[in-house]
């Protein structure tokens, strides 16, 4: 049998809602993948806290979890920014964001002459910050940065809203944007890239509740793909997608019995 390394999302596959309350068989799962030396790291495209803050709030739940098996976009993001040059943003986000751009140095305003529009989750996007974002990307030629890529996300009350990756498309499509919009998240070839420093295996596999985001790219890029439906698609959603991943699980607990042997 070869070698694996698990590139393991967050949402829908170890945690149940926005309060990272953690799914059955969450901290078995992590402790077999320690148990067994399988290499893994913790993959996210959550944009709502600091990398650092997740990691923290993720050990008060009980998880083992270490920063060094943890990445988000958002330690991607001011790298990206700075091979950019750009200081200056508008943020479509909530404050915890706010605040860790504000302390990697970048400057975070409320105005509409900023370099670029950074696009994270946002519980209280209103009228007011998308007229902000348009006028930036139409006025000033700001840049569109969205965190993710994501489609849509399942709230804790089983509704959805749109990702960062539909808000960005929609200012893009409203100012007729030419460029390129980056992903900095998964499962862009630099993320994955990214998460799999350090990491020795013969196979690597990518396991996520997301379809469309994840593990269609995955696919592309080579990576085994392992569907969970603990999270905002169940099973007859493969069809819509016309997609057959190499590994369906409805719990982490059969995906243990399964695949960490």
């Amino acid at each position: 049998m070869k070698s694996k390394v698990l590139l393991i999302d967050l949402d829908g596959v170890l945690v149940r809602d926005k309060k990272l309350n953690p799914l059955d068989g969450a901290k078995e799962f992590l402790q077999r993948l320690r148990e067994r030396k399988t290499p893994f790291r913790i993959v996210s495209n959550n944009s709502t806290r600091a990398p650092s803050e997740l990691v923290s709030l993720l050990r008060e739940k009980g998880l083992d979890i270490s920063q060094e098996d943890f990445l988000s976009p958002l330690k991607v993001l001011p790298k990206y920014l700075r091979a950019l040059s750009i200081n200056r943003v508008l943020l479509i986000g909530m404050e915890p964001v706010e605040r860790y751009l504000k302390e990697e140095g970048f400057d975070v305003v409320k105005d509409h002459k900023v370099q670029a529009v950074v696009i994270a989750q946002d519980r209280s996007l209103d009228f007011s910050k998308l007229k902000l974002a348009v006028s930036a990307v139409f006025l000033e030629g700001a840049k569109i940065v969205p965190v993710n890529l994501s489609r849509i996300v399942k709230d804790d009350d089983g509704l959805y809203f749109p990702g960062a990756g539909s808000v960005a498309h929609m200012i893009a499509h409203a100012v007729n944007y030419k460029d390129e919009i980056p992903n900095l998240g998964k499962p862009s070839k630099e993320f994955i890239s990214y998460a799999l420093e350090g990491l020795e295996g013969e196979e690597t596999y990518l396991i996520s509740d997301d379809i469309y985001t994840d593990l269609i790219g995955a696919r592309a890029l080579g990576l085994k793909t392992v569907f969970m439906t603990t999270g905002k698609y169940k099973k007859d959603e493969l069809k819509r997608a016309n997609f057959e991943p190499d590994f369906v699980f409805d719990s982490l607990i059969e995906l243990t019995e399964t695949l960490i042997v």
